[in-house]
């Protein structure tokens, strides 16, 4: 840091060897430096002069109404000395931010809420408040009817209903065991708006096969959210696995997969590996409604062909495969330089 001479004024002045600062402020802190010279040599003393003032702290704005999708700026302004931290909270959860200015780039449903700013030193704290409120032309997806599980015999047509609301106007698909459902000769999915904004939409499955049988949700979206419900449909019949597609994922990652049966009754459902019922390590989990999780997955070790059966009381069984690919991100290896 550049030294400076101290400035000698009517608040500053010096008596000998001592200096004087009247009235001492917040900017007369800092490094001071005291130097003796003679004709042999000299010799300097360093102190350090800290000035401390009672810290405040504001934010701008205190209040803000933002829509969803636009950016939102809150400034924590603050006075005093010393200040150590400065932190931010969240409706009383803490913040990974220490910056006076909190940005958010765009505005979701659960940035609402009130924002504190905290600047803190060893002797004392002080903290600010503001609230951000979302702006009313946008509504988030909500379903305000739906479906219920049911169970059945095969051979009479299903009818499934959604009911959802929101501003912009959402859109709604459907999924069974989590693959997009789409018209076919005995599947019809449609949708309309009634006079009071609500979006219907019904999935009609004509003489239904207990292969129909699964868990089948409703996905209401828009470009302000979304919101879903699910519900099984269980239909009387023997074992019978859906098939599986290809399913390719990066390693490090979270592998989370459930088999797609349909039957009823099912009595078991679990998981193998050339032969091997699952779990065989502590990376894997099976639940009983035929979701396998693995975790931190490795090409060496994970990437298999793994096999879900499925079991009735009677001792009928289905079986289905699916291979799972593992990723690797690529490595960079350092060459050797030759001179």
């Amino acid at each position: 840091m550049r030294k400076q001479a101290v400035t000698l004024d009517d608040r500053v002045k010096q008596v000998s060897g001592t200096l004087i600062i009247k009235e001492a402020r917040v900017e007369d802190s800092g490094k001071y430096l005291c130097v003796v010279n003679n004709s042999v040599g000299g010799e300097s003393v360093e102190t350090v002069l800290t000035v401390t003032a009672p810290l405040a702290a504001n934010i701008e704005p205190t209040t803000q109404t933002v829509d969803f999708g636009r950016p939102a700026v809150f400034t924590c302004n603050f006075e005093g000395n010393p200040i150590k931290m400065i932190s931010w909270l969240k409706d009383g959860k803490s913040l990974s931010h220490e910056d006076s200015v909190l940005r958010i780039e765009s505005v979701k449903k659960e940035d609402k809420g009130m924002y504190q700013c905290f600047i803190r030193n060893d002797q004392e704290n002080a903290q600010a408040s503001a609230e951000l409120k979302l702006g009313g032309r946008f509504e988030p997806p909500q379903i305000r009817q739906a479906f219920k599980e049911e169970t059945l015999q095969p051979g009479p047509s299903v009818f499934l209903k959604c009911i959802a609301l929101g501003n912009p106007t959402p859109e709604i698909t459907w999924e069974l065991d989590g693959k997009k459902l789409s018209n076919s000769d005995r599947l019809q999915v449609g949708q309309y708006v009634t006079v009071n904004g609500d979006v219907v939409s019904h999935l009609n499955i004509s003489s239904i096969h207990t292969n129909d049988g699964g868990l089948y949700k409703c996905i209401a979206s828009s470009k302000v959210g979304s919101v879903e419900h699910a519900a099984k449909l269980n239909v009387f019949g023997l074992p019978f696995i859906r098939p599986m597609e290809k399913k390719a994922i990066v390693a490090g990652e979270t592998l989370i997969v459930t088999c797609p049966v349909a039957g009823y009754p099912i009595e078991t459902i679990v998981w193998e590996r050339d032969g091997r019922v699952l779990p065989i390590n502590r990376k894997q989990k099976v639940f009983p409604n035929g979701t396998l999780i693995i975790e931190n997955v490795e090409r060496l070790s994970d990437q298999a062909t793994y096999t879900c059966v499925a079991r009735n009381a009677q001792g009928y069984s289905a079986r289905g495969t699916l291979e799972v690919q593992v990723m690797e991100m690529p490595h960079i290896t350092a060459f050797d330089h030759l001179i």
